[in-house]
């Protein structure tokens, strides 16, 4: 996947050429970022990409609440908790 510069085009680009950046858009399994008024509007991407993105954004989501509860676990063994009486002490 290009990370640098991804295609782009415009709203009007999508009016008269939807099929061929749809289809542009799965084939290469790139991104192609739709411009209005030279500001990113939306990216059009191939559904098993969106598909693999939203697996690893899921996987990431999973392991960092992991690591969150094992740094917890060894805080309140090692006594670096409090009890609050109630949310507003947290903060």
């Amino acid at each position: 996947m290009n990370t640098l510069m991804p295609r782009t085009v415009s709203v009007s680009d999508i009016q008269k050429n939807y099929r061929k950046i749809f289809n542009t858009a799965k084939r290469t399994k790139e991104p192609v970022v739709v411009l209005a008024n030279n500001k990113p509007e939306v990216a059009i991407i191939d559904y098993e990409a969106y598909e693999n993105l939203r697996a690893v954004s899921y996987e990431a989501e999973i392991k960092d609440t992991l690591r969150a509860a094992e740094e917890g676990r060894k805080e309140y063994k090692a006594g670096k908790t409090v009890k609050a009486k109630s949310l507003a002490a947290l903060i």
